[in-house]
């Protein structure tokens, strides 16, 4: 990509560089499923390397569209809370919830990722860089108001099993009564997107059923397979776009990637 600006990243920040890709050519779409206006703006300058296959693009997109769909969700209940991204790549996902954004918002990013936020998406107003590992997020979230909504877009499952446990317990006992919003990798799915996508990744651990969580202090409240969205997102997916994720429902391995929603239960 002549002219483009080369992004030079470690493999976990990398990950944060398909995604991008995915709604910038969805930002262009007539009828958008995320309709992230400020993708495409991001991606025009810079080489984000190989374009994600068709299926994987739409698996992002269908994941996005349900995160914000919690985050409104929990912002309309919640106008004054706090939502905080752990790992959100370059995603602007705060810019395009728009006027329903809630009050306070903290992204959580590595520091490479988090300087190319601070150069190409200025704002929102905490913007912590290091790793979702540390406390450092935790110490920030705990000092605006609650409650809180965590949000995971492929990151805690990229994580060590115990190191999420401990994000979890942590949580429970510094952020009561937060939310967890994240996706869940079926063996299926975790070997599928190993293949494809996390050649110099490991993934520590899988869930077949998004209960099997409950066990580290969480209640299952919501869940459902990317290509399977709830009727409210669903609705406003343009017709082609229901097509193909029906498509998706039948293939085992993508049905395995999941989103679930979870109370934290108090410490």
């Amino acid at each position: 990509m002549t002219g483009r600006r080369e992004i030079r990243l470690g493999a976990m920040e990398r990950t944060s560089l398909p995604p991008l890709h995915a709604r910038a050519r969805d930002a262009r779409r007539r009828r958008p499923v995320v309709g992230d206006a400020a993708a495409a703006g991001t991606a025009d300058g810079l080489d984000l390397g190989a374009v994600p296959g068709r299926a994987d693009a739409l698996c992002t997109l269908l994941r996005g569209a349900v995160l914000d769909h919690w985050v409104r969700e929990f912002a309309a209940a919640h106008p004054e809370g706090t939502v905080v991204e752990l790992g959100p790549g370059l995603d602007a996902r705060a810019g395009r919830i728009g006027d329903g954004t809630p009050a306070n918002w903290v992204d959580v990013e590595l520091p490479e990722v988090a300087e190319l936020r601070r150069e190409l998406l200025p704002g929102p107003a905490h913007l912590v860089s290091g790793s979702v590992l540390d406390e450092d997020w935790l110490e920030v979230a705990r000092d605006l108001p609650g409650p809180y909504l965590l949000v995971s877009d492929q990151v805690l499952a990229l994580l060590p099993e115990q190191g999420v446990q401990r994000i979890v317990f942590t949580a429970a006992r510094m952020l009561p009564g937060a939310t967890l919003a994240t996706d869940v990798l079926s063996r299926a799915a975790a070997a599928r997107l190993g293949a494809r996508a996390l050649r110099d990744l490991d993934v520590d651990w899988t869930c077949e059923d998004p209960r099997e969580l409950e066990p580290w202090g969480m209640r299952l409240t919501d869940s459902c397979a990317a290509g399977d969205p709830p009727a409210a997102v669903a609705g406003r997916l343009p017709r082609a776009t229901r097509a193909l994720a029906a498509a998706l429902r039948a293939v085992p391995a993508l049905h395995g990637h999941r989103l679930a929603r979870y109370e934290i239960l108090p410490g």
